[in-house]
């Protein structure tokens, strides 16, 4: 596991004044609580992309987010593009997140990564295997008897960037077990305005 904390300069307005985002989104940019960012410098693209599964994470936050909260994604419809990382992590993407948003935040994220990643690798299957000429029996879950990569648990990777309302900011970066995301968490929940 991975959790890396930087102190960053980065402002809301530093993330969406990009080359890539049109002049004629940037206010309605400004006032989301929640922006899902792109991956930048991805090869040779002029327009950055987002991990496969960012519209799913943006349709999950905007039926839970309260009211007085929103989220949107730095990027217009006609430029948005997917990218197929082909790696053992789950990338869940790049957020920027007002400090006011944090406590809706955490508790959606992780409700979505529980229910789309732990929850999904707690229902791997036990095996039984029989031995009838020397009568042993043998329970295991799957992932220890099978060398399958889809065996293995869960990894994720994504980074938060906190923004306060002094203009200070905090980048989170996580990679490691879905099921260690309460490290995460913990170092969120230390933004909470």
């Amino acid at each position: 596991m991975e959790l890396l904390i930087t102190e960053t300069n980065e402002t809301i307005e530093a993330f969406i004044s990009k080359d890539f985002i049109p002049e004629s989104l940037c206010e309605t940019l400004r006032t989301a609580s929640i922006l899902i960012f792109p991956f930048e410098n991805l090869r040779d693209t002029l327009i950055p992309p987002f991990p496969i599964g960012t519209e799913g994470i943006l349709r999950y936050f905007q039926e839970k987010l309260p009211q007085e909260l929103n989220i949107d994604i730095c990027i217009s419809d006609e430029d948005y593009q997917e990218f197929a990382f082909n790696n053992d992590y789950k990338r869940i993407g790049n957020f920027i997140v007002k400090a006011v948003a944090i406590p809706a935040f955490v508790t959606i994220l992780s409700s979505y990564i529980y229910n789309k990643y732990i929850k999904e690798d707690d229902t791997k299957p036990q095996i039984q295997i029989i031995d009838k000429s020397n009568n042993i029996t043998i329970t295991n879950h799957i992932s220890t008897l099978a060398d399958k990569k889809y065996l293995e648990p869960t990894h994720i990777k994504f980074s938060v960037t906190v923004v306060d309302t002094a203009g200070t900011s905090k980048n989170i970066n996580y990679e490691g077990l879905a099921t260690e995301f309460d490290t995460v968490l913990k170092a969120l929940k230390e933004y909470e305005k």
